[in-house]
């Protein structure tokens, strides 16, 4: 469609619908603007879509769309009034579809504008609905807010940037309550067959978006931020409670967590499940063995779930007598290249802090660190060895490791690294000799770094937070803004345009 042909369409769809606006007998020139909504135009599209919002607004907050009538009654009986409300609730119906088949659309505007109408449609619907409920229903548009929810988890097109918008009509406890019914509802029935990445995804994404922080006090027994109007009935009960809430997001994360994840969305639950998930959570027990099974898998996977299990182990209890040894695992050459390489110290640093744990355990960390900085680039030196330092300087029994005379060969090292019992590997036998071969590092930083170990200990630790996050462009960066006044470029200096005596091209070429 050229662009002036679209200008007229769309000047033709706001007169249409001012039209619509001042009387009934305009009431056609909504199947004209419902026909131009099949357009490809995005220009049109938006412009549907905004005459959508205008008008169905004004007859959802009117009443124009409440129609009760007998299921027995013929339409020969009815009056002018009720036909004409008929007629127009087939319309809101059409546009309804429409609406939801563009929430798939290509252009993020478009299903933007599309799935803002049709939450403006659940709003007014929610506080004027277009149907008579009975005395124990809640007036909650719960047929048009489902399939909005199923439009959102498609199984084909990744939705995640619409659902992020969705976020703000979760700050209603209805719509959250709602939400999580559907999604679990879905959930249960597609769990046994194959689920696309795309839809875990999108599922996912809704999830993510689900919190109580906003909620108040978790004292609070009953909920009152609602879209609709309840009765007193047991079904409204259930939303107003905050634990029959907490109940339907227990029961939809396990059956979640259940399936069948791809490793990017694995990594995603890990990454936000102690901090988003598990305070909510009637019992975060629950999730013992999804998590200790995680922390066998090996890899960034057993990575990311340390922190959600050590919360397990620390503040309810959870009886898991091998969580240093897996720890004690996880200290391999490959941890010092894994993206969460920042996340992964600042977690041990936590689980070693205790001054409780036997000095045998302390000094195999130390030493098993140790041992792969020798092959570890200087950007992960740069943590590991004040990490090695904080252990030492936090458990004082472990200060053995680096008062023992090392000798110029070692012959043997009484240290098993094969020995997966920290405490039976015989580290605290050894020595730090690795941070002796470090004072020899290239890099300077990595050296000077190294040689500390060899002066009186300090009282306090060094902070970590700013090492964590260290990469080869800052300590290039660092580097840089040294201020030196000759800068060496070579070891001979050239003679002449053809460079040094010796080069080989003075072979083949003369200069007159």
């Amino acid at each position: 469609m050229e662009d002036n042909d679209e200008t007229c369409v769309i000047s033709e769809i706001k007169t249409k619908t001012h039209q619509c606006f001042e009387s009934r007998k305009h009431a056609n020139c909504l199947l004209d603007i419902i026909g131009h909504s099949e357009t490809n135009s995005k220009t049109v599209l938006l412009a549907c879509i905004r005459s959508f919002h205008k008008l169905f607004t004004k007859y959802l907050s009117s009443g124009e769309l409440f129609l009760d009538i007998p299921s027995d009654l013929k339409d020969t009986d009815l009056t002018k009034e009720e036909k004409y409300k008929g007629w127009l609730k087939e319309r809101y119906k059409d546009v309804v579809t429409r609406l939801i088949q563009l929430l798939h659309h290509e252009n993020p505007n478009i299903r933007e504008l599309s799935l803002c109408t049709l939450m403006k449609f659940v709003l007014e619907e929610g506080q004027l609905p277009v149907a008579k409920h009975t005395p124990s229903r809640t007036h909650f548009p719960l047929a048009l807010f489902r399939r909005v929810v199923h439009s959102l988890t498609s199984e084909s097109i990744d939705l995640s940037a619409l659902i992020g918008r969705f976020q703000e009509y979760l700050a209603y406890d209805d719509v959250r309550y709602h939400l999580m019914r559907i999604l679990h509802k879905q959930i249960a029935s597609k769990a046994q067959g194959p689920l696309t990445d795309v839809y875990l995804n999108n599922i996912l994404m809704l999830l993510e978006q689900i919190s109580f922080t906003s909620v108040g006090s978790e004292n609070s027994e009953e909920l009152h931020h609602f879209l609709t109007k309840y009765p007193e009935s047991e079904n409204a009960l259930k939303v107003k409670s905050l634990d029959e809430q907490k109940k339907v997001f227990t029961n939809l994360w396990i059956d979640f967590l259940q399936l069948k994840l791809p490793n990017s969305v694995y990594k995603r639950v890990l990454i936000n499940l102690h901090d988003n998930v598990m305070p909510h959570l009637t019992n975060p027990l629950y999730l013992s063995d999804f998590l200790t099974a995680s922390y066998d898998v090996g890899g960034a996977i057993s990575l990311l779930a340390l922190n959600s299990l050590f919360v397990l182990v620390h503040k309810h209890n959870l009886d898991y007598p091998d969580f240093y040894e897996k720890l004690y695992a996880l200290f391999e050459p490959s941890v010092l290249h894994v993206k969460y390489r920042a996340r992964f110290f600042h977690l041990c640093d936590l689980f070693l802090s205790s001054t409780h744990l036997p000095a045998a355990m302390v000094a195999a960390f130390a030493k098993r660190l140790a041992r792969i900085s020798l092959t570890a680039p200087a950007n992960a030196l740069v943590i590991t060895i004040p990490f090695i330092y904080n252990l030492i300087n936090r458990h004082p029994n472990c200060k053995v490791l680096i008062n023992k005379d090392t000798p110029t060969e070692l012959l043997e090292d009484p240290y098993s690294q094969e020995e997966p019992d920290p405490v039976k590997s015989r580290a605290i036998e050894s020595s730090l000799w690795e941070l002796k071969t470090l004072q020899s590092h290239f890099h300077p930083d990595v050296a000077k770094k190294a040689q500390r170990i060899d002066q009186p200990l300090s009282k306090e630790e060094i902070p970590l937070g700013d090492l964590l996050e260290t990469s080869y462009n800052d300590l290039y960066a660092k580097d840089t803004r040294k201020k030196v006044k000759h800068s060496p470029m070579n070891f001979n200096l050239p003679k002449g345009i053809m460079g040094l005596p010796s080069d080989k091209l003075n072979l083949c070429w003369t200069l007159e």
